[in-house]
């Protein structure tokens, strides 16, 4: 049997708040507030970061075309930038290229001027100089040409043409002449002069003539060493633009007419680039040095954008002319009266392109029977081409911007 103690403990233990007998209350201790420092309240738990976007981020296929469209538009700024530059520095290199001739255009005047004056010379302005009571021995011309006896050249030049072409000793008339200076600049015009004589004389027959052939090899030959004589450091190159257009001159219109068929086949393709195919007909009768001349020559490379630029406007409208029966580029010598036809024209600054306006103003009822794609073309060349705000190689570059595509 077992007997439950608890009630008696419980009766024995001081209850709370009761002091034991024999002992006096403590008091509890007063609780002191300082008010200069109060307590700092209770941390709080922080709250995990959870960013709200107020709308939806775009889908990131339109974050990458958005990118691509932005990177597109500074590309074609960069472009512009550098176009910008290029234009500038032709701009300068021209306007250099005019300072640095100015002299030497005071000096001599073009070379055409200078063969006009010495034409004048002649007695009685004749066309014709006296003969040789014998033919004329090579020593007798290159003693000429050291004494600048242009009497005695001329005669050679009307008599005895092919002797101006045959080499004597270490040269060739035309490139003694150049090596000796300054002093006989007019030497080399002269006979420049009469190279650019025989082969405008010559009628489109006579280029089938074997003398004939064989004498125009000769004379390509003497242009091609005179180009290349011309740009040693020790010469000067300002007839280098007369070399490479006599050069041209002596294919014949043969060349000009086979070039314009040729372009005019390229140009009715879709992707056609007819500037550039243009230019490299034209530049295919630069020798190998001349090529090679880092940054190119001035005069040459006026003449060459000329001459592609005439060869690119006679191709446009050989094609619009076949579609509404008109004539083709240029107008022959022959239909203004003269004895055999001739490109009068070509690569002579604005000719071709002023008759290439004409052509259009007489023919403005018809051309909209001209394809579309060539119709803007012309409209084009028109704009662009006769721009004299520009100069030849500026106007030859809108243009190729604008047709070769």
């Amino acid at each position: 049997m077992s007997y439950n103690y608890n009630p008696l403990l419980d009766s024995l233990s001081p209850r709370a708040g009761a002091v034991s007998p024999g002992r006096r209350a403590v008091r509890p201790a007063p609780q002191i507030i300082d008010h200069a420092h109060p307590a700092s309240p209770p941390l709080r738990s922080a709250v995990a970061s959870s960013p709200v976007f107020i709308h939806p981020l775009p889908a990131s296929l339109s974050i990458e075309a958005e990118s691509r469209a932005e990177s597109e538009l500074e590309l074609g700024r960069q472009r512009a930038q550098l176009a910008r530059e290029k234009a500038l520095a032709e701009a300068l290199q021209d306007e250099r290229h005019r300072v640095e001739r100015a002299p030497a255009k005071e000096d001599m005047g073009s070379w055409a001027a200078m063969l006009k004056k010495i034409e004048s010379t002649k007695a009685g302005g004749k066309a014709s100089s006296a003969g040789f009571a014998r033919p004329p021995q090579a020593y007798e011309l290159y003693q000429a040409i050291d004494k600048r006896n242009i009497d005695f050249i001329m005669r050679v030049r009307d008599h005895a043409f092919n002797l101006l072409l045959q080499k004597n000793a270490t040269d060739f008339p035309i490139i003694y002449a150049a090596r000796i200076g300054p002093s006989h600049r007019e030497i080399v015009i002269l006979l420049i002069g009469a190279f650019s004589r025989y082969v405008n004389q010559l009628e489109e027959d006579d280029f089938k003539k074997k003398e004939v052939q064989n004498t125009l090899k000769m004379l390509r030959a003497n242009l091609k060493l005179a180009i290349d004589n011309a740009l040693l450091p020790s010469q000067q190159s300002n007839l280098l633009s007369s070399y490479l257009q006599v050069l041209i001159m002596s294919e014949g219109d043969a060349w000009l007419h086979r070039s314009v068929h040729d372009l005019a086949l390229i140009i009715r393709a879709e992707d056609a680039r007819p500037v550039a195919q243009a230019e490299a007909l034209v530049r295919r009768f630069s020798t190998k040095e001349l090529r090679s001349v880092p940054g190119g020559v001035g005069d040459v490379d006026e003449y060459v954008a000329n001459a592609t630029l005439d060869l690119v406007i006679m191709s446009v409208w050989s094609v619009a002319a076949g579609q509404i029966g008109a004539e083709a580029l240029p107008v022959s010598d022959a239909a203004k009266g003269c004895a055999h036809p001739q490109t009068y024209t070509f690569a002579r600054d604005l000719r071709t392109w002023t008759l290439f306006s004409e052509a259009l103003q007489e023919n403005r009822q018809k051309l909209p029977k001209v394809n579309s794609r060539i119709r803007k073309m012309m409209a084009l060349l028109e704009e662009l081409g006769g721009d004299t705000r520009k100069s030849i190689r500026g106007r030859l570059r809108d243009v190729q911007e604008a047709l070769d595509k």
